[in-house]
């Protein structure tokens, strides 16, 4: 931890009581003088991995107080002239001016200016005066109200208010009815929060109890204070040290940010990040840090959702665990918004920072991870998957959500649903992503994205944009679409083979969004010399089948060779479709969609890369483009599709290829050199080549597991001969085969396997050994297990 004096400036203060005017703007010149001289050391563009220093902080924290009070009246009166008295959140005084408060006090801790103490006060001292702006019998629109409009209706901003009042108190003699005013706001507040429960391990709870705990602390003697204490520890308790049951970025940020200042100020506690599932989070969050600087949005998040929170919180783990991989993650959250500083401050964004200035640890350096792709961090809790080549603004990067809602938090979870309307989330604020690609980027180039938050509470239309065909994954619907037919086509028995109107993709697809529960696993993960595999199943219980998204990432060639395969668990119908999202498609043929992104609404996101969609395998499958509203803009959705009849065990696959390159390179030349594989046991198994001038990538995958299983009464259930597939001049029994040839040199990676045989020659084969313990009772018997992977280079 820093000490008091680290920043160079808390030991150059005048007196806590100071009060004189002169002094104060001596003091807050001579501040910001020796920032500007320190900042123009640091070179006008820092370096991608350069640790966030006091200075910048202390930088922006200081023009924004500034100009938040130049501005306070103006946005009191701009607010008076906006007040909604149908708002769906009912009172709602300036939240600005609360942080602005909170803001200040934190300041003054820094810098011993006495001008910012008395900005606090004045703002504390004033807030409750916003509830005359309200007609006189507000207080009777809502039932909560009962008792009168409380002063601090927020849950957001209670604690900060809070929170400059402990800094305020502890330094300056507050008079009687000064003090009276304070407590009077926070004590009704606290009442207030006490009528309506919400609780367990998320973000809006946490909140409420920091703020709660807060009061009680400040309080002591209240009357009340037992009841806040009583609500505020039972919510708080099911945070600590607990798994949080969100699945979306924003909401993951609010969480984090606000118990850790429940430990910083309120609990005053450092033994949270002891506990195991803290220290998860912080590798859990830096393990997601994509090219552009953040944690991508998932779940009901909007792109940089967040951002400013993560900042003390990665500067707060850096300190803890003395980790500068995790000093670099709060960096590349300031740069990319804050560096350079922008000309508005915002007074949240520097009350964030100023958090990450009172929990850094400036003494340590910022280091960038050096890992590839990653489990993030487990197939458990996590279950997420991210396929990387580095973690340069330049570099390729695949998110895969599998999250489900699992196991934990049962009573939070259902509490929620049967309390509020929510019933499109995947408890809670999570979205139907399963088996999804979230983000795809390259080159700083955005090329794949996720859906975005709701349009409007609950949620908007169809359950925008929360619903499964909002994402980049397969979808199901029971029953079979009515695709009608083209003109031609013999679908229908129509005169002279005429066109018959049938359903759109999404005419069958949408509903009211409602989440439907799934299951999810982890199939493998591994990262090996020239491929990166990944394979996730989604198992739905309700429609009957499930689904194997496997990604097979060929690293040398930055292209994603996708297998999708769906088996059927009942006799039923299906209708089944592969969906990928985008902002336009620049050209296209029979199979294939070269695409880009341009922006996110008013964001833009392009670059000089360009997303090939490419769907080799085109029998029997319907494919097209529609158009649905999506992160608030509109985009297009690429499909191929099938209705159809299957019965148990039966399976379906797509197979999509995507391919970012160069905005100047023609796509087809790309297209021209995949070609599929001619597998005697398809659908079993599927596998595919790329032919590039120098090297030929071959890529197999067994789609059936069990299919190699022929008996019971012994193990091994399988035998070589029983697994053994065909994949050009390869054979073997591998679950995965991965090959990459040269002139003069075959690198070859399998899972799974217990041999692999190329035209005639054995690469490689595992010797047998006796198995026993026969539950026919017959002798040992010889047999051979599978290799969990096996990668090798051998000549031509």
């Amino acid at each position: 931890m820093k000490s008091e004096g680290s920043s160079g400036f808390a030991q150059d203060s005048a007196s806590a009581g100071m009060t004189n005017s002169e002094g104060s703007c001596i003091q807050l010149n001579r501040l910001l003088l020796l920032i500007f001289l320190m900042l123009g050391c640091l070179s006008v563009a820092s370096s991608q991995t350069e640790a966030v220093s006091p200075e910048e902080y202390l930088s922006y924290m200081l023009a924004a107080a500034e100009e938040g009070w130049q501005n306070l009246e103006t946005e009191r009166e701009n607010w008076r002239k906006n007040i909604d008295v149908n708002n769906v959140f009912g009172y709602l005084p300036p939240g600005n001016e609360v942080y602005l408060a909170a803001l200040s006090a934190n300041i003054f801790e820094i810098s011993r200016d006495a001008k910012f103490l008395d900005r606090a006060r004045r703002i504390l001292l004033h807030y409750a005066e916003h509830k005359k702006a309200y007609p006189p019998d507000y207080y009777k629109s809502q039932a909560q109200y009962a008792q009168g409009l409380p002063a601090l209706p927020n849950i957001f901003t209670f604690s900060k208010y809070i929170h400059a009042y402990a800094i305020l108190r502890k330094h300056v003699l507050l008079s009687p009815r000064e003090r009276q005013i304070i407590d009077q706001n926070i004590a009704e507040s606290a009442d207030f929060f006490v009528t309506f429960q919400e609780w367990g391990p998320m973000n809006r709870a946490i909140l409420r109890a920091e703020g709660l705990l807060y009061a009680a602390k400040v309080l002591p003697e209240h009357p009340q204070r037992d009841k806040w204490l009583t609500m505020g520890n039972a919510i708080a308790n099911d945070n600590w040290g607990q798994w949080e049951i969100e699945d979306a970025t924003g909401y993951h940020a609010v969480w984090l940010y606000s118990l850790l200042a429940y430990a910083s100020d309120v609990r005053e506690d450092e033994s949270l990040y002891q506990t195991p599932v803290m220290n998860y989070y912080f590798q859990y969050f830096l393990g997601l840090i994509s090219p552009a600087g953040i944690v991508p949005d998932f779940g009901d998040a909007n792109w940089g959702g967040g951002w400013e929170r993560m900042i003390p919180f990665f500067e707060k783990g850096a300190t803890v665990f003395q980790d500068a991989r995790l000093r670099w993650a709060a960096a590349q959250h300031f740069r990319k918004y804050l560096h350079p500083l922008p000309e508005r401050k915002g007074v949240f964004t520097a009350l964030v920072l100023s958090d990450a200035y009172r929990w850094s640890d400036f003494s340590l350096e910022a280091v960038a991870p050096t890992s590839g792709s990653q489990e993030v961090l487990e197939d458990i809790v996590g279950k997420k998957i991210v396929l990387r080549n580095g973690w340069q603004p330049n570099s390729t990067y695949l998110l895969l959500n599998y999250r489900d809602e699992g196991d934990g938090g049962w009573l939070f979870r259902e509490y929620l649903r049967n309390t509020i309307p929510v019933e499109e989330e995947k408890m809670h604020h999570g979205n139907s992503d399963e088996n999804s690609i979230v983000l795809l980027m390259k080159n700083n180039t955005m090329l794949l994205h996720d859906g975005g938050y709701r349009d409007f509470m609950p949620s908007g239309p169809y359950g925008a944009y929360r619903a499964d065909y909002f994402h980049n994954r397969i979808v199901a619907r029971d029953g079979k679409i009515a695709l009608g037919q083209k003109q031609g086509q013999f679908r229908f028995a129509s005169p002279g083979r005429a066109a018959v109107p049938g359903q759109s993709l999404l005419d069958f697809f949408r509903n009211s969004g409602a989440y439907r529960p799934v299951r999810t696993q982890k199939i493998d993960f591994l990262a090996l010399k020239h491929f990166d595999l990944s394979r996730t199943r989604l198992i739905d219980d309700h429609l009957g089948y499930e689904a194997d998204r496997i990604i097979n990432y060929v690293k040398e060639l930055d292209w994603f060779v996708i297998f999708d395969v769906i088996r059927f668990k009942k006799d039923t119908y299906l209708t089944l479709a592969n969906l990928w999202h985008t902002r336009k498609i620049l050209a296209q043929g029979e199979g294939w969609y070269d695409t880009t992104y341009d922006s996110l609404q008013t964001l833009s996101v392009g670059g000089s890369e360009r997303l090939l969609i490419y769907f080799p395998q085109r029998a029997h499958l319907e494919e097209g483009v529609e158009t649905q509203m999506r992160y608030w803009q509109q985009e297009k959705v690429v499909y191929q599709l099938i209705g159809r009849h299957g019965f148990p065990n039966d399976l379906q696959v797509f197979v999509t290829v995507l391919i970012p390159h160069n905005q100047n390179d023609d796509p087809e030349k790309y297209r021209r050199q995949i070609e599929m594989l001619n597998i005697p046991s398809y659908p079993e198994a599927v596998g595919l080549v790329i032919n590039t001038p120098q090297k030929k990538y071959l890529i197999g995958a067994k789609l059936d597991l069990q299919a190699e299983l022929i008996r019971d009464w012994r193990r091994p259930k399988y035998t070589y001969d029983s697994g053994k597939t065909v994949y050009g001049d390869y054979e073997t029994d591998a679950y995965h085969l991965f090959v990459v040839e040269e002139r003069n040199k075959i690198h070859y990676a399998f899972t799974g396997g217990v041999k692999i045989v190329h035209k005639n020659r054995v690469l490689h084969e595992q010797a047998p050994s006796d198995f026993g313990l026969n539950f026919d009772g017959s002798p040992d018997q010889p047999g051979v297990g599978k290799l969990r992977y096996w990668e090798a280079e051998v000549s031509k």
